[in-house]
């Protein structure tokens, strides 16, 4: 992710089809998006992928909160742009087998938080092996309506166990 990729990144991350999803609401402030751009840039902790589908850019995905000493992160994924092909439930496979099976990273967990609502997303965790580990009971407020917050995590074995059948999903991601 480059600080020229903040414009549309901030337009997908405030309109309201990605920012229903989201645990936190952003305005569209520019400047203020490249303020955080700055400072996660230097961030040892936290890495951005600009997801790509055709050559276009569609999304992003993150690894935050990373750490090294525990050997877990935080993870997420939007995508800002409506595509045709239903590419989405897709794209963890690659970030997964990226992060268990590539990257030098030694991650034993990765873990999340998904709203409610967000099912394909619920779906997707639970093929993949992930373990629902809580939930947050009413812990946003969202036009007036309470949404629960689940808290996910997917250990490293787990991933190992499944990821024959998702083997061919290998991308590079750029650090």
């Amino acid at each position: 992710m480059q600080r020229n990729d903040q414009p549309q990144i901030l337009g997908w991350r405030s309109s309201p089809h990605v920012s229903r999803y989201m645990l936190t609401d952003v305005v569209y402030d520019l400047d203020r998006q490249y303020r955080w751009f700055d400072k996660i840039s230097q961030s040892q902790n936290d890495m951005y992928w600009v997801i790509e589908y055709s050559s276009k850019p569609i999304g992003i995905i993150s690894l935050t909160e990373i750490d090294f000493v525990n050997r877990h992160a935080s993870w997420g994924l939007y995508l800002g742009e409506k595509l045709e092909m239903p590419v989405g439930g897709l794209i963890p496979f690659y970030f997964y087998n990226y992060i268990f099976l590539v990257s030098d990273l030694g991650l034993h967990k990765i873990h999340g938080k998904v709203v409610q609502g967000n099912n394909s997303i619920l779906k997707n965790h639970k093929i993949c092996g992930y373990r629902e580990v809580g939930v947050y009971r009413e812990h946003l407020l969202r036009n007036g309506e309470y949404l629960d917050v689940y808290i996910v995590e997917l250990f490293r074995e787990k991933w190992l166990e499944k990821s024959y059948k998702y083997s061919k999903y290998i991308a590079d991601f750029e650090r």
